[in-house]
């Protein structure tokens, strides 16, 4: 397929991913188009209408659909993408790689970025939904023809420092361009009566969504009653009815509040009111060795925070003197750690203006958009 590309349009796309998510709108699309580039951006549908005027920054949307659609949307991706004039073709799904050596084949001048937000092939070693003996076997399967793909594309990003480690025989470029958030100005705001906790996040077992709802109740059998839990992110039918059983099992219908999915910046509005952010994911492989996004937001919100006590978290934490931090498979302690918060305003102000400063001196947008824009460069 012989065309002519050009040489600042990039053809950027998700079958998985809606089209507000963080990291591949608000961070990496619109920076790209705020720095020169032409971004057809193709993602999934989700709740919210895009308002974007960058006129650099074309949004297209596909239907949402179930696992079964996403043959379909691989198909119609790959069909956009050859149909494209972009130099650039930028993809964020492990699902999509096989596409790349085709893509390559009938685009050979064409530029391919990997964006690997997770090591897809570990993380299917603990997924509850894969038959428990399929799922070793599936995983080297799968890294062994990730392997066999990547080559096909002329760059990887990593978004974990700790992901290169598995890739140093494949032979393109890599960089790491960490989640971090992006800039925030200080956000004054009065905190809410109650002591409200949130979590922001997909909401899944793993993710902790049931010790936080355990840490409710515990708080509540220890006689604190204005206190408040804001659970802020998407739920698979199945946890959502779990979740609503378990609330309504411990009466905490009061104390308990769940959001959905919303808009970026109205999670920033949350947090300003909210007095500790709660990171209590589970230690398996796929967190033990990366650096959840939350720990950043939460620094950027002067919010204390409250976090499993994952080497890797820990270390960040206690480096900055952001928060505390608990073993999640113990509520006893992190009811104690979170009692520590509500009962000591001096230790919360002090995590607080410590978040603050890391933020704006070291761990915001800033650094990664230069380190993508050198990429493309």
């Amino acid at each position: 397929m012989n065309q002519n590309l050009q040489a600042n349009k990039v053809f950027m796309f998700s079958s998985v991913h809606v089209w507000s998510d963080t990291r591949i709108y608000f961070k990496e699309a619109m920076t790209l188009a705020e720095n020169g580039f032409i971004v057809d951006f193709n993602a999934i549908e989700g709740p919210n209408v895009c308002t974007e005027t960058n006129t650099k920054l074309n949004v297209t949307t596909l239907p949402r659909g179930g696992k079964l659609a996403r043959p379909k949307r691989w198909k119609q991706l790959y069909e956009k993408a050859l149909a494209s004039d972009a130099l650039y073709y930028h993809f964020h799904d492990f699902e999509l790689l096989f596409l790349a050596p085709k893509l390559k084949k009938r685009k050979p001048n064409c530029k391919i970025i990997y964006d690997m937000h997770e090591n897809f092939p570990a993380m299917l070693r603990t997924k509850e939904w894969i038959p428990a003996p399929a799922r070793i076997p599936l995983s080297k399967w799968l890294a062994h023809k990730e392997k066999q793909w990547m080559p096909a594309c002329d760059a990887v990003i990593f978004a974990e420092t700790s992901y290169k480690k598995q890739y140093q025989q494949v032979a393109i470029q890599q960089v790491d361009i960490l989640n971090l958030p992006t800039w925030q100005a200080e956000t004054k705001a009065n905190k809410e009566e109650a002591f409200t906790f949130v979590y922001v996040g997909d909401i899944v077992r793993d993710r902790g969504v049931f010790d936080m709802l355990d840490l409710m109740r515990t708080l509540k059998q220890r006689g604190y009653t204005q206190i408040h839990l804001k659970l802020i992110g998407p739920m698979q039918p199945q946890v959502e009815a779990e979740v609503t059983a378990y609330i309504a099992k411990h009466e905490l219908e009061s104390i308990v509040t769940t959001f959905g999915r919303i808009p970026y910046t109205e999670i920033w509005q949350h947090y300003a009111t909210a007095h500790v952010g709660l990171c209590l994911l589970h230690p398996i492989p796929n967190y033990m060795h990366s650096l959840a996004t939350k720990l950043f937001e939460y620094m950027a919100a002067g919010l204390p925070i409250l976090a499993t006590d994952i080497p890797d978290w820990k270390a960040l934490i206690e480096e900055t003197d952001t928060g505390l931090t608990a073993n999640v498979l113990d509520i006893e302690v992190v009811a104690n750690q979170a009692e520590r918060f509500i009962q000591d305003t001096a230790l919360r102000q002090r995590f607080a203006t410590n978040g603050r400063t890391a933020f704006e001196t070291t761990y915001n947008w800033q650094t990664e958009a230069d380190k993508l824009i050198d990429l493309y460069r």
